[in-house]
């Protein structure tokens, strides 16, 4: 049965922006520590603020939108733990960190010979 608060992921490949990234950071902060029923709590409380728009402009929507989609994974995470939320233990954190490790890594030998002017 399809869970009828889901957040719908976008159709087309999305690089989070830095807000975005902020926001999921402050999320996975808050939820360190915290069992199912509690963060299924502070999903429900993130989805009310989407869909109140309590924020003010898009960067805000943004951030709301990104802080439910955030939620709702991690719920989805716990709901097959049987512990609390560690971030160090999320495979999706994890999996961050690593791909931002492995493109700071291509991306320094090429910025040190001047060959990377994105950065």
């Amino acid at each position: 049965m399809a869970d009828q608060h889901a957040i719908e992921p976008p159709q087309q490949p999305h690089e989070p922006t830095e807000r975005e990234r902020a926001t999921r950071d402050r999320v996975r902060d808050e939820a360190a520590g915290m069992s199912h029923h509690e963060a299924a709590a502070a999903r429900e409380a993130a989805e009310e603020a989407l869909a109140a728009g309590t924020g003010a402009g898009a960067g805000a929507d943004e951030e709301a939108l990104a802080a439910a989609a955030e939620w709702q994974r991690i719920t989805e995470l716990l709901a097959d733990h049987s512990g609390p939320y560690a971030p160090e233990s999320d495979p999706f954190v994890q999996g961050q960190l690593t791909a931002r490790e492995n493109l700071h890594a291509v991306r320094a030998p090429r910025a040190a010979s001047g060959l990377d002017r994105t950065t």
